[in-house]
């Protein structure tokens, strides 16, 4: 059996130079004591292991809103793709976290019309 260590604090995340996973730098509290951990999550994992996060850590909100548990954002950007036919997004959670994702263009066009009339409606 597996033994569950609670993480203290995540000081980093950060892709692998080949961008085949992403590395999570934390502390751990182990025995009362912090305990330096990396844990590294293969990027074709990534979306189920935050999905298992979500689903596990917020249940909270979805009793309070009666929505399904979401990662709070702070900020969100859009930068240059490497590919011509993606968009990059970045989020940007408390502590200086930036989650990348990469968007095919037509998910991008209506994600953008999708959340200008999403915008339009609220300021009405």
């Amino acid at each position: 059996m597996a033994k569950k260590l609670p993480i203290a604090e995540v000081k980093a995340v950060v892709p692998t130079p080949d961008g085949s996973a992403v590395v999570v730098k934390a502390e751990a509290l182990a025995a009362d004591e912090r305990t330096e951990v990396e844990i590294a999550i293969t990027t074709d994992l990534a979306a189920r292991t935050a999905i298992t996060l979500l689903a596990t850590t917020a249940k909270a909100r979805a009793l309070r809103d009666g929505l399904e548990p979401a990662l709070e954002v702070l900020a969100a950007a859009v930068v240059a793709s490497g590919c011509a036919d993606k968009v990059r997004l970045q989020l940007l959670f408390d502590e200086g976290a930036v989650l990348p994702l990469e968007v095919p263009t037509d998910a991008a066009k209506a994600l953008s019309r999708d959340l200008a009339n999403d915008l339009d409606r609220k300021m009405a």
